[in-house]
């Protein structure tokens, strides 16, 4: 059969006549080579312009890298390595992590005795009054220590104790305790630039019983005694503090800012929270500071544990670098520091705070 009946059978098959069938005659000429001598070079068979008009393709790189959690790979050694101290490597893991995990739930103990100065306002002589107390109290055969939680860094001054000295940004407080006034350990807030101060801050607000812990590492004993100083006003500070006091001093004074600041007192420690107050820098040459206490004592009943007479010989104590209890003839203000001093001693032996330091 010729090829133009193969055609015209085609196009009867379709309905259609091979009439109108023409035959070109191609003008390039394709060589009889066999598919396998063909080069796979794509620049020599793409004619120049097709390939500029091409984008370029980036080269595509790809990576087997590790992840963390793959595990890795068992070497030699441990191959070689018995079944049985594989599984008590792992053993001994587990039980690391678990006695960590228990040791962070685990509430702290602190065995000594804390008092804890605070105040809804400042300008109250809180920190005045945190270091004459410090410097006067001491329980029998312990020590006491005084702690600035306060980020002023201020109640080192009224101590006695150098600026410029490491405290809050120490890892280990019992190797940066300094000496202060009648012996007395203290432990300043310290030179903290915003990082650290942030850091220590959010410290706190992660762990409730970050001081807790700070004091434990202490290994502080059933003697001795620890003095907080605050800052004014809500803060991680205070809520540290008041994890751990013993006895909640409010500092307050006998004026009408100090009067309306007592119903925001309430609400910063909570009724849950058993407290005392002590009226500072006190007046009684004032008629106004007299009637001013008297309101006080009938708003406070007995959560009023003491009156401190305002006493300027304090800032000239430390203008002077002088310890303000230490003169001959104490003033009215010292004798009310020492007064409030016993006071607290006697709250802080009552049986149930000793069962609370008990061991």
């Amino acid at each position: 059969m010729s090829r133009t009946d193969d055609i015209s059978n085609l196009f009867s098959r379709f309905g259609a006549t091979s009439d109108s069938y023409h035959e070109f005659d191609s003008q390039f000429e394709y060589p009889n080579t066999p598919p396998a001598q063909v080069k796979a070079s794509v620049t020599e068979e793409v004619p120049a312009p097709v390939l500029a008009a091409l984008p370029p393709v980036a080269p595509v790189c790809v990576v087997l890298a590790k992840t963390e959690e793959q595990a890795p790979l068992m070497s030699t050694a441990d191959v070689a390595t018995p079944l049985r101290n594989l599984l008590a490597e792992v053993a001994l893991a587990r039980q690391a992590e678990t006695q960590a995990l228990q040791a962070q739930l685990r509430a702290p103990q602190c065995k000594a005795r804390v008092v804890a100065l605070v105040s809804a306002k400042g300008g109250v002589g809180k920190t005045t009054l945190a270091a004459g107390l410090a410097s006067s109290m001491r329980l029998e055969g312990g020590k006491t220590l005084a702690i600035d939680l306060d980020p002023q860094n201020a109640l080192h001054h009224h101590l006695g104790v150098e600026s410029g000295v490491t405290g809050m940004g120490s890892t280990d407080w019992g190797s940066h305790l300094q000496q202060g006034y009648n012996d007395v350990q203290v432990l300043p807030y310290g030179l903290l630039n915003d990082e650290q101060r942030c850091t220590l801050e959010r410290e706190m607000s992660q762990d409730r019983h970050w001081l807790a812990r700070q004091l434990e590492r202490m290994e502080l004993g059933v003697h001795d005694l620890v003095i907080i100083d605050t800052p004014s006003g809500c803060s991680a500070y205070l809520q540290q503090a008041l994890d751990v006091a013993d006895q909640v001093l409010v500092v307050t004074a006998a004026d009408a800012a100090s009067f309306i600041a007592l119903e925001h007192t309430d609400r910063l420690l909570g009724a849950e929270v058993a407290r005392s107050y002590v009226v500072n820098q006190f007046e009684p040459d004032r008629e106004f500071s007299r009637d001013m206490l008297e309101v006080l004592k009938r708003r406070l009943g007995a959560q009023l544990l003491g009156v401190v007479v305002q006493d300027h010989g304090f800032g000239e104590a430390l203008a002077y670098g002088r310890n303000p209890l230490a003169v001959p003839a104490r003033s009215a203000g010292g004798e009310g520091v020492l007064l409030l001093g016993e006071h607290l001693k006697a709250a802080l032996q009552s049986p149930g705070v000793a069962e609370k330091s008990a061991p």
